[in-house]
Parts: structure tokens; C-alpha cells; sequence
């Protein structure tokens, strides 16, 4: 037996010393001896010391945050992505917390993706029967604007659509203007608004028929004496349908003024609040015009009325009658910039009615008539980005009852760029950091919030609630994190980068 298996072994033995060298296939080296490549000397050196890797890099900072005055009780998250949808950092980023106005990103980008980048809304001003004036010019009827929920409706169109009724003759309206705000509810603001903010400029409601932003501006001056009422000079526009309940004082002439602005919607009476130091040539401040869709129409009453055209009853809307005509001759349409340019606008300003119009018309487009958020839920879902933490009160995130984690907006954001849309989209950020961040930041009292996309690959959301220190201090941190994911390597020559969850 022992003697069989010498044979088969010496056998094989030559057999493979003959066939080896003929066919040309190698031997591989052992692995005691194995085989060293020379350096190419067309490649440049490697460093003597690697710098510090991303994940490092921000664990640094993040700990350090954490630690540092003022963030004793905050809540910080931070979540980057590169090439896929796994984090190449996280920090606490499965915790869901409050975004302030980055929640308008996830908002807009759903918008676009759902609504399209060709989607515009449509105002229209119809008349109750076929629009023939008489022999003297006289319409004898009603005229409606029909709202489309559009937020960047104007008064220059109402100004043309009054100057194109004098040249079809119209000299006088025997008849009311009327403001048809139907296509989006009567609930103008949603629930979990502050009520400090829902008379102030940045509160003003989304209706189905918006003009000028729905806002309004008031300049005040002080008295001559402190802690006498300060002097509301001026106001524009003047909303002479509402009353006013002044308490503005004037304070002190080192002091800091403010004003704010009390009253809800379709409110009757707005309450202004404040103090204006002594010797100040003149304060603004801006408020929240609390019945849009009857400004409206008032407004269109004006623009009439400026060309001589008489207009014979009081104007109205939707809301205010028991029974509203029908609208059955339209007579001419306005068409809204389509949505990227009211996107890139929401973006570079803020401005929850714009985004809360966005929102709404996700809910106008569902034929279930689901809500904001289980839309956005469900859309995000089929895109593979599941939203667990995510609570949509709103779609600004002006509501302090908003969360969302920063691994779900940062994956939004990252689904969004590589979405149909995505170049379009990337194009409505702001840019930052000379140019080489794109971001939608959020704001709040002790809320600060980003997400967006850096030059060199990365998506990233930072977001810090409950913090007690200043604006600047913060910047500073802020700084330092944004300015450690711009120094890392594009993430395609950085495949190998370790990913941690802290």
C-alpha cells in the first residue's frame, strides 16, 4: 500500500513537470517567499503621517460640542453620507428631534418630485354670466377670483385685470367682487402654530387665494416722552377693513425695540404690542394680514375704483357667504413662475406660507386625501427612504412639535439629489462657504438645524436643539464641523473610510 502511494506521487510529480512549462502556467509563489513590486516611481510618496480620518475627525468635534459650555442639555445629531445611504458618520442621528426650517427641504423636495418641475398654480377672474356690459358700461353681476392656492399671487395682476375690464367697456359693476379661497381649507393655520407667531409677518397662513405674501408693513415713531403711546405713522397696505388696538409704548432712548402683532385668523381687530425708544426716526415691523382672501377682493374693489369704475356692493368671499354663485365665464388666468423658481424662492427665504402652499397642495393632488406627512411618508418610502421619527405638523417646520432624525433628512436629501430631479433641486440651495456648500438652514429659540450637500460628495444634516449659548459660539462650531467634511476625501477615493454609529 505505502508503496502504491510513492508511485501515484512520483507519477504525478513528472507528469506536471512536463505539462507546467508547455502550456506556460505559473508556479504561484509560496507564501514563505512572497513576491515584493518595486515602487513606481511616477507615483508621489506617501506622507509620513495620514491625516485624520472624517469619522475621526468629526467624532473629535462632536464629543468635544457635547462637553463644551452651554451644550450641558442640548441634544446634538449629525448624520454624512457619501455614496450610498449607510453613514460615514453618525451621531446620535437616530434620535428624532426638532428641524426648525430644514424641514422645508424635505417639504420642496418632495413637491418636486411629486408635483414636477413644470407645476405652476393658477388664479383666475371669472363673472357670474357672460361678462356684456351695456350701452353705459354697466355689468350687472359678479365678478369671483378664483383662488388656486397660488403663495406668490400679486396685486400688479390685479391692477392689469382691472385695467382689461375697462377696455371690454366695463364702467360700472352692478354687483360685488368676490374672492372664491375653496381650493385649500378654511383651517388656515395649522394647530401646533405658536400663537405668538401667527400674526407676525413670518406666521402669515397659506390660503387658497394669497395676495402680496398675505403681508402687511406698519412703520411706528415714539412719542416725545417715555412711556407714552408710540405714533403708527404708516401702513401698507392699509387694510381699512380692520381695526387696530394700539399699546406700543415708547421706551427709553438707550433701549432695544420690538413689536409684535396679536389677533389669529380672520380676525376682525389685530393688537400691537411694543416699545419704540425715545428719539428713533422710525420703526418697521411687519404682520401677518389675517383674512388674505378678502384682501383680496378689496383689493380688486380699489384697482376699480382707480379707473373710475364704479362698483355698487361690498365685496366678500367664499367664507363669509351662506351660498356662493357660480363661477361660469373666466375671463382671464394668471399662471404662477413654475415650482423650481417658487422652490429656489422658499429656500433663500424662509417663508413658511410659500412652503405651507407646497404642502397643501400635496394633499389637493391625492386622491385619498391623505395628510402632509402621510404623503411625504409614503413617497419617501417608495424612493427606499424609510422615515421612522419623522412628525409633520406642518411643512415649515415653524411648529415646535416637528421631528425628524437627522439620518432621515440626511437620506431625503441624498435621494433627492440622485432623484429625477436632482440637479434642479441642488440648484434651489444656497450656497455657503465660498460656494462650496449648498444648504437649507433652520432657526428657531435654541434650535439650530442644516442640511445639504458639500462640494466634494457628502450629504450631511446637523441639527442642535436646547442649546445656551450665542449665535456666534455656535457659528464657530458650526464651522469647524462643515469645515472638517470639506477637507475629506471625495468619497470615491475614500471608499475604504471606517463607518461608525456613535
Amino acid at each position: 500500500m505505502r508503496k502504491t502511494v510513492l508511485i501515484i506521487l512520483l507519477a504525478s510529480s513528472l507528469v506536471a513537470s512536463w505539462i507546467w512549462p508547455r502550456f506556460g502556467w505559473e508556479i504561484s509563489p509560496s507564501p514563505q517567499a512572497p513576491v515584493v513590486n518595486a515602487p513606481d516611481p511616477r507615483e508621489d510618496p506617501e506622507p509620513s503621517e495620514a491625516p485624520p480620518s472624517l469619522t475621526i475627525a468629526l467624532e473629535a468635534i462632536m464629543d468635544a460640542m457635547q462637553a463644551a459650555p452651554g451644550f450641558e442639555g442640548a441634544s446634538l445629531g449629525l448624520c454624512v453620507l457619501s455614496d450610498h445611504t449607510d453613514p460615514v458618520y453618525a451621531y446620535r442621528a437616530e434620535e428624532s428631534m426638532t428641524p426648525a426650517s430644514t424641514l422645508k427641504a424635505v417639504t420642496s423636495a418632495t413637491a418636486l418630485e411629486m408635483l414636477g418641475p413644470d407645476f405652476r398654480f393658477e388664479t383666475k377672474l371669472a363673472a357670474t354670466k357672460p361678462f356684456v356690459p351695456n350701452d353705459e358700461g354697466t355689468f350687472t353681476g359678479d365678478l369671483i377670483i378664483v383662488g388656486g392656492g397660488d403663495p406668490t399671487f400679486a396685486k400688479p395682476t390685479l391692477s392689469l385685470w382691472a385695467a382689461q375690464l375697462k377696455k371690454k367697456g366695463l364702467r360700472k359693476l352692478s354687483g360685488r367682487v368676490l374672492a372664491d379661497a375653496r381650493h385649500f381649507p378654511d383651517a388656515l393655520i395649522p394647530n401646533a402654530w405658536d400663537w405668538g407667531d401667527v400674526s407676525n409677518y413670518y406666521g402669515a397662513a397659506p390660503s387658497g387665494l394669497n395676495l402680496d405674501y398675505n403681508r402687511f408693513e406698519v412703520a411706528w415713531k415714539p412719542a416725545e416722552t417715555v412711556g407714552e403711546p408710540a405714533v403708527l405713522h404708516a401702513m401698507q397696505p392699509p387694510l381699512p377693513w380692520l381695526e387696530r388696538d394700539l399699546r406700543c409704548m415708547t421706551g427709553p432712548a438707550e433701549s432695544q425695540s420690538w413689536t409684535s402683532i396679536y389677533g389669529g385668523p380672520y380676525a376682525n381687530t389685530l393688537t400691537f404690542r411694543g416699545s419704540i425708544p425715545l428719539g428713533s426716526t422710525s420703526i418697521n415691523a411687519q404682520g401677518a394680514i389675517p383674512d388674505p382672501a378678502y384682501h383680496a377682493a378689496h383689493a380688486l374693489q380699489e384697482q376699480l375704483t382707480l379707473l373710475d369704475i364704479a362698483v355698487t356692493d361690498e365685496p366678500s368671499t367664499s367664507r363669509r357667504l351662506t351660498s356662493m354663485p357660480e363661477a361660469k365665464e373666466v375671463l382671464f388666468a394668471h399662471r404662477s413662475e413654475p415650482l423650481p423658481k417658487i422652490i429656489r424662492y422658499l429656500h433663500r427665504t424662509s417663508d413658511n406660507m410659500v412652503t405651507e402652499c407646497l404642502f397643501l397642495s400635496l394633499t389637493k393632488q391625492d386622491p385619498l386625501q391623505r395628510s402632509g406627512q402621510e404623503i411625504v411618508t409614503m413617497h419617501w418610502a417608495k424612493r427606499g427612504v424609510p422615515l421612522h421619527g419623522l412628525r409633520m405638523e406642518d411643512g415649515s417646520g415653524l411648529a415646535r412639535a416637528d421631528y425628524i432624525r437627522p439620518l432621515d433628512m440626511a437620506q431625503v436629501l441624498w435621494a433627492a439629489r440622485r432623484g429625477p430631479h436632482g440637479d434642479t433641486y441642488f440648484d434651489t440651495l444656497n450656497r455657503y462657504h465660498n460656494g462650496r456648500v449648498r444648504w437649507k438652514g433652520g432657526a428657531m429659540s435654541r434650535v439650530r438645524a442644516y442640511t445639504g450637500y458639500s462640494d466634494n460628495g457628502y450629504t450631511f444634516a446637523l441639527m442642535i436643539n436646547n442649546y445656551l449659548i450665542d449665535a456666534s459660539t455656535l457659528a464657530d462650531w458650526r464651522t469647524r464641523l462643515v469645515n472638517a467634511i470639506l477637507e475629506a476625501p471625495h468619497p470615491r477615493t475614500n471608499s475604504n473610510e471606517d463607518r461608525r454609529r456613535h
